[in-house]
Order: structure tokens, then C-alpha cells, then sequence
């Protein structure tokens, strides 16, 4: 089976393609459909991560709407029916009004068009590698952490449910077609994560590598 990546080279991607043999990883305008119609061409299974999470008003919505249906009207075009794979977010559930939850909704549609596809709604994302300041509390509080900054907690008993990469590439690695998927991570909250990396230091073995990461750097 020949599997393509798209947003290969963003954090969950490049992650997941460590774990693949030989991907395809798609590096062209996914807003150019004679480029992604090459790129579907070759493919018999689509993860597709890539996509706008935090940007200014309407870049979001505009840009990961044309990319996603772009890949769903190449196959159709090219007659073609790859699995498609979508990385969609529990903020479709829990924050549906938000652009990047409302984009990721309709997006979800767009995907369903698909003969074979399998939405994953994932929550927060954690790992090494992981970009600060843009959204991930994680990498945020462990750059900070390497550079002797002072940690910033605005609402420091607000909970989320996160998920170490690995276990979320894991999980990605088995999709069900035609279904929705949660893959399950770990509630906390933000004091939480803050000690665990600061006083229980040790104590959480995958948030202790995401401090190492950035300590090494």
C-alpha cells in the first residue's frame, strides 16, 4: 500500500512518518488541484494533518476548506478512491463556534465525501518537538522552563485532555473506516502540568521528555 502524507513536515506528521516506510509526503500547494491531483494519483491511503490551527480572522477557514476539498475533488476527478484519513479536534464538540472548530467541522463533511474515511478527533497534542507559544501549553511551559522564564498561568485549575504523541501515531496507525475515533489522553490541568514539570519533576515520564527536548536544544 502506498500511504501519503500531507502537512508531513508539521508536528504530528513529521512524527507519523517516522513510523512508516517510504510515505509519500506531499510538498506542493494543496490550493493547486492539477498539483493534488499528481499527489493522489499515487496514493492508495491519505493521512491528511495538514491545516491552519491558529492564524488571523478567516485565514483558517479559507485556507484548510480549499485544501481539504481539493483532495476529495482530485479523487473524485482522477477516479481514484484513496482512504482518507482526517485529523480533525475534539473542539468540534467542546468549542464548535470557534473558527478552527467550525472549520474542522465542515471539513469532516468535505471528508465524509470520501468511499473509505476515517475522522480521528484528537485533543491536545503533547510531545517532543512540540511548537510554544501557538498551542500546545506543553511546549510553551517547557521552552519557557529552558530559558529561565518565568512561567505565566492565567486559570490555573482549567482542564484539558491531552495525548503524547506516540500514543496518538499509535492509534493512527489502525483506522476504522467510516467511523469517528477519539483516541483517549489524560485530563489535567494546567497546575498540574505546571508541577510536573517544575516540583514533581520526574514524576509524568512523558512530559519529563518533553523538557528534555528543549533542554538538549
Amino acid at each position: 500500500m502506498i500511504i501519503g502524507i500531507t502537512g508531513g513536515e508539521g508536528f504530528i506528521g513529521s512524527h507519523f512518518s517516522k513510523k512508516l516506510s517510504n510515505p509519500i509526503i506531499f510538498k506542493g500547494d494543496l490550493h493547486d488541484l492539477e498539483c493534488v491531483k499528481e499527489f493522489v494519483t499515487h496514493c492508495d491511503r491519505i493521512y491528511h494533518f495538514a491545516g491552519l490551527n491558529r492564524e488571523k480572522e478567516g485565514v483558517i477557514f479559507k485556507n484548510n476548506l480549499l485544501a481539504t476539498g481539493n483532495i476529495i475533488l482530485a479523487s473524485k476527478l482522477i477516479s481514484n478512491d484513496p482512504e482518507i484519513i482526517f485529523s480533525s479536534t475534539t473542539q468540534v464538540e467542546w468549542n464548535p463556534d470557534s473558527e478552527y472548530g467550525l472549520t474542522k467541522s465542515l471539513e469532516e463533511e468535505i471528508i465524509k465525501k470520501a468511499k473509505h474515511w476515517c475522522i480521528f478527533r484528537i485533543p491536545n497534542v503533547y510531545g517532543p518537538g512540540g511548537r510554544p507559544f501557538y498551542n500546545s501549553v506543553v511546549a510553551t511551559f517547557t521552552y519557557q522552563i529552558s530559558k529561565n522564564e518565568e512561567l505565566t498561568v492565567n486559570n490555573p485549575d482549567a482542564k484539558g485532555e491531552f495525548i503524547y504523541i506516540d500514543d496518538l501515531t499509535d492509534a493512527l496507525l489502525e483506522p476504522r473506516f467510516n467511523k469517528y475515533i477519539h483516541p483517549k489522553g489524560e485530563v489535567l490541568t494546567i497546575d498540574q502540568i505546571r508541577d510536573y514539570l517544575t516540583v514533581d519533576l520526574g514524576k509524568h515520564e512523558n512530559l519529563k521528555r518533553c523538557l528534555d527536548y528543549y533542554l538538549r536544544k
